[in-house]
């Protein structure tokens, strides 16, 4: 909220003296009146909005538009709860498969297994032994029942993909964001658990070069451990991050409490910093997240 004053001024009146030349010394002098009319306006910004998550017209994560964004600290939880299955609106998210895998390598085909291997210098084979009479009383003209033979050759059904895991969408969605990203972007990305894992010690250019390096960082992380979000966020401020994305599905349990976040969180955003967070799963801090985001400006997602 930015508040600003629009000053009017009417003059009323004029005032001045007005000396006559010779013959006489008149003089003139007429009263002023002034009046000022102020007038204070507040102009309002309107919160952000959130953007589809699939088949955006710009740059998101998870939602979260990206357009502009500059000196941007991705921090992302990479404890061992994210290894855990994706559930609803989550789980819903399209997961590419990673680039090594995309390959146009023809589906497997089945063939039944080969049979034994042709036996050498065997000898003739004895005639097949004549087949059984027919028991008293049955009909020897009738057919015998179609075998199925489809039944025995028949191939197990495939399995499907596995469903995927909370980092597994994380990590393709922000794939996905780091693609879209125009060259000259500012920014970085930070993974905590109990240690953290930053791609750079402070923001880098990305181009062309860099891209797909910053991208197979991303899918290299592994969940494990505990939850550093204390450090994780005092890391990302002290980088002078104008605005920090966060994604966490549980509660910080390393280097700090909910309290202490989100003190610290406090002091940067008297310094003009934006919070966006994106929580995920039963297990998600709502209060934490929604607070940073609220207080700074920024868009709360809960999937």
């Amino acid at each position: 909220m930015r508040p600003w004053s629009l000053i009017s001024l009417a003059l009323v009146g004029v005032g001045c003296t007005v000396r006559l030349p010779a013959p006489g010394q008149i003089g003139i002098a007429v009263k002023t009146t002034t009046r000022v009319e102020a007038r204070v306006e507040t102009r309002v910004e309107a919160p952000p909005v959130a953007v589809s998550m699939q088949n955006a017209p710009v740059v998101e994560f998870f939602g979260v538009p990206l357009e502009g964004a500059q000196d941007v600290v991705f921090v992302l939880d990479c404890s061992g709860s994210m290894a855990e299955l994706a559930q609803g609106r989550l789980a819903e998210l399209a997961v590419p498969p990673p680039p090594s895998l995309q390959q146009d390598a023809p589906p497997p085909s089945w063939s039944p297994p080969p049979g034994p291997p042709p036996a050498v210098n065997e000898p003739p084979s004895s005639p097949p032994p004549p087949a059984p009479s027919s028991p008293p009383g049955s009909d020897p003209s009738a057919e015998a029942p179609p075998v199925d033979s489809a039944a025995t050759v028949m191939p197990p059904a495939p399995a499907g993909p596995p469903p995927p895991r909370k980092i597994d969408v994380a990590q393709a969605e922000l794939a996905d964001a780091l693609e879209r990203l125009p060259a000259g972007t500012r920014l970085n990305v930070l993974f905590f658990n109990v240690e953290l894992d930053a791609y750079a010690p402070a923001f880098v250019i990305l181009d062309e070069n860099g891209r797909a390096d910053m991208i197979s960082f991303v899918r290299d992380s592994l969940p494990e451990g505990g939850t550093a979000l204390g450090p994780a966020m005092r890391t990302a401020m002290l980088m002078n991050a104008r605005r920090i994305v966060l994604l966490s599905d549980g509660l910080g349990n390393i280097g700090g409490n909910a309290a202490s976040v989100l003190r610290d969180a406090r002091e940067a955003i008297r310094g003009g910093i934006r919070i966006d967070t994106i929580g995920i799963g039963n297990d998600q801090d709502g209060v934490l997240l929604g607070a940073l985001a609220r207080e700074s400006g920024g868009l709360y997602q809960a999937l």
